[in-house]
């Protein structure tokens, strides 16, 4: 009887943040180029939720090939559909919100940058859940690494805004 090797529980965590990270960027240079009326008219929800699906079905597929290279044995769909999960749960609040602005449940502006900085904050988190898995208490340095994440993935929004708009 064979037996199946699967990745260490901190490999698919890796996989996991590093879906996490990318899905969050991407979202977040969709949403900074909105305008209130996008929100209005439904065409931010729209984005927002087109920008989830292709960038988590784009990334499902590359880790698939990729988890083939790594291994001469076939890696699960299902593993590596649950690894890219992460993809689409950084869209959820912004769609919520985008989804209100197009009701005029809440002003279209704040329901942008509302999903602007709750992306934003996510992107910050990511030092605390990195911290958390490596078994890592928080201090100052956690702390310091949310800002340069956060300030590092604006800055790598701001080169694709420019670079694709």
């Amino acid at each position: 009887m064979a037996r199946v090797s699967r990745p260490a529980p901190i490999d698919e965590a890796a996989d996991r943040i590093s879906a996490y990270v990318y899905g969050n960027i991407l979202l977040l240079a969709a949403l900074v180029v909105l305008t209130r009326e996008d929100v209005r008219d439904g065409a931010g929800l729209a984005i927002v939720a087109g920008t989830a699906v292709s960038t988590f079905v784009a990334h499902t597929y590359a880790e698939r090939l990729g988890a083939a290279v790594r291994s001469a044995e076939r890696s699960s769909w299902s593993v590596v559909l649950r690894d890219s999960v992460p993809i689409l749960s950084a869209a959820a609040v912004p769609a919520l919100l985008m989804a209100l602005g197009a009701l005029d449940a809440l002003p279209a502006t704040t329901c942008l940058r509302l999903a602007e900085a709750w992306v934003v904050v996510r992107i910050a988190l990511t030092a605390f859940i990195v911290g958390r898995l490596q078994g890592r208490p928080v201090t100052v340095r956690t702390w310091v690494a949310s800002v340069g994440l956060a300030a590092t993935a604006l800055v790598v929004v701001a080169v694709k805004v420019v670079l694709t708009h």
